[in-house]
């Protein structure tokens, strides 16, 4: 009786482990499968010293890649005009409301599908500062068909990317 009632917790306790074992392989694999959907559709570095002088003019890149390129990586195509711009701030805390920073941010255009170059960037105060921004990049595709009124069709496509850079700033 005593042989009957140990093997019947062995086995109950085998289902348990293996039951839960096979619970967390599929709570890892669901993990896995959400962490492939929130993927970044532009990844960027940007290149820019993370000390600098006080009141030194610096110049600087914003190297980028965007899921856009898919769609063209042209800024000259017709039927897909494709634009990137970088709107930047200087900030000694990065702000989390992007209306208000684009409305202040000084801008700079893409050179191409890869690299927005950034200049001038001066600093007159030492401290800490961030490098705050967002890239936005966009194209307008034309759907070579008018509406009901006439009117041309177009299809818009838009993504942004905060970027925050962290830079010290120390007398010379």
């Amino acid at each position: 009786m005593l042989n009957k009632f140990f093997l019947i917790i062995v086995v109950f306790a085998l289902q348990i482990i293996l039951f839960s074992c096979k619970k967390k392989e599929e709570i890892v694999a669901n993990k896995q499968e959400t962490k492939k959907y929130i993927q970044k559709r532009i990844e960027y570095k940007i290149e820019f010293p993370d000390t600098v002088y006080l009141n030194k003019l610096y110049n600087g890149v914003v190297k980028y890649k965007s899921v856009l390129d898919t769609i063209t990586t042209s800024f000259d195509d017709k039927k897909k005009n494709r634009y990137s711009v970088f709107y930047l701030t200087i900030v000694d805390k990065p702000d989390r409301d992007y209306k208000h920073l684009k409305k202040i941010a000084k801008k700079f255009g893409a050179d191409n599908n890869r690299e927005i170059s950034i200049y001038d960037i001066k600093f007159t105060k030492t401290g800490i500062y961030y490098i705050d921004g967002i890239i936005n990049d966009f194209v307008v595709i034309d759907e070579n068909k008018k509406n009901k009124n006439g009117e041309e069709l177009v299809r818009l496509i838009e993504n942004e990317e905060r970027v925050i850079h962290k830079v010290v700033v120390i007398e010379h």
